[in-house]
């Protein structure tokens, strides 16, 4: 994590990530009940980084 700060800076993770983070954990809040939070955060992670590469994609494709 430090060495993401460090080149992207903070501000950036910030705008890039704020959207699918608040998503991933307002849907890991509401539906991941698997009755173990080693298996819910993998979950919230795993979406987390589904949404980001997705976002990611969108903003790239409407660049070109």
């Amino acid at each position: 994590m430090f060495s993401l700060v460090n080149v992207f800076g903070l501000r950036e993770i910030l705008v890039r990530e704020a959207l699918p983070f608040a998503v991933s954990l307002t849907v890991a809040q509401i539906f991941f009940k698997w009755g173990s939070f080693a298996l819910e955060l993998i979950g919230f992670l795993a979406l987390w980084l589904t949404l980001g590469a997705m976002l990611h994609l969108v903003q790239d494709t409407l660049k070109k």
